[in-house]
């Protein structure tokens, strides 16, 4: 599909005020009073008017972002692409005559701010997709779609992996942190040759992440969470205790005293943002009793007395 932001000169998230001036400005810019009905000059007029029609309108917009950004068919029209929605959507009124075909299917007349409504089409598939007898563009290759699994780790910080185009090179694509299971990546270009001698452009290869569980780490937004054991003891009196992080094994300090549920934060530890920033790494203690404690007599006496000099008052509020 054409790049109707790159025709009115404006950045893909631009608000609707600056498309309307950038519109405005080209409009007059390349009208044809201005350019004395110059060929090339009014061609470029019905095509920024014809951009603007489409990202001027917030339905319009939304069905030509959705087109635009879908895997493409091996007859070159996006997956899921319906005349008679198209025509809906950008149609309007039906009226001025002409036959249009539509990758496979036909529909006739309809218009778009007084133009054909193939006129349109053509504006932004290329006229080589209208009929009439117009020589058709060489054929596209088609996209190819694959799984990309990583670990854990890989998706919390990011990474490099090479892969097999549909032309069978390899490519290195590169995994950007904080994906998770089911994004895709798009690799313009490495899909499958365009068939034939036409010189028709490849498709592309579209990769759907797999993020493989960790054994002990959970994501949960941008910070990864991990349950500890510790022994009664140790979470009476405090100790050191290694954990792992997506980044290797670290020390953690649990204090005198801790209490089961307790959370220890290591900051910078969690998952790598678009900014550079990190999540943290929340510790969540778990205090484990002894097994078997109250058979033996002599520890169970030992826990006694420990209760006895400890244990003054109940935990629990309720």
């Amino acid at each position: 599909m054409k790049d109707l932001y790159k025709i009115l000169g404006v950045a893909e998230d631009a608000d609707e005020a600056t498309i309307k001036k950038s519109y405005r400005k080209l409009a007059k810019e390349f009208h044809p009073d201005v350019t004395n009905n110059d060929k090339k000059k009014t061609e470029r007029f019905k095509e920024i008017n014809d951009a603007y029609g489409v990202l001027g309108d917030k339905e319009k917009r939304a069905e030509y972002e959705r087109l635009k950004n879908a895997p493409v068919r091996p007859d070159g029209m996006p997956e899921g692409f319906d005349a008679e929605a198209f025509a809906r959507t950008f149609g309007g009124a039906r009226g001025r005559g002409g036959s249009v075909n539509f990758g496979g299917g036909n529909f006739s007349g309809g218009n778009f701010n007084g133009e054909d409504l193939g006129d349109l089409f053509g504006s932004l598939f290329g006229e080589n997709r209208r009929g009439g007898g117009r020589a058709r563009a060489p054929a596209r290759g088609a996209d190819v779609i694959g799984t990309l699994p990583i670990t854990f780790a890989e998706a919390a910080l990011g990474t490099k992996r090479s892969v097999r185009s549909g032309s069978g090179s390899t490519v290195e694509v590169s995994v950007p942190p904080g994906v998770e299971s089911g994004g895709r990546l798009r690799v313009p270009g490495h899909g499958q040759p365009a068939p034939g001698r036409g010189g028709g452009a490849p498709g592309d290869l579209y990769l759907e992440i797999e993020v493989r569980p960790d054994t002990h780490l959970t994501r949960n937004g941008s910070d990864i969470e991990l349950g500890v054991p510790v022994t009664f003891s140790e979470a009476a009196l405090g100790t050191k205790i290694s954990v792992p992080t997506v980044e290797g094994a670290v020390t953690v300090t649990i204090p005198p005293g801790t209490s089961s549920g307790a959370r220890l934060r290591l900051r910078g530890k969690g998952v790598k943002k678009a900014d550079g920033a990190r999540g943290d790494q929340l510790v969540r203690v778990e205090i484990v009793a002894p097994k078997g404690a109250a058979d033996d007599a002599e520890t169970r006496k030992l826990l006694e007395e420990l209760a006895r000099r400890t244990e003054t008052k109940s935990p629990r509020a309720f």
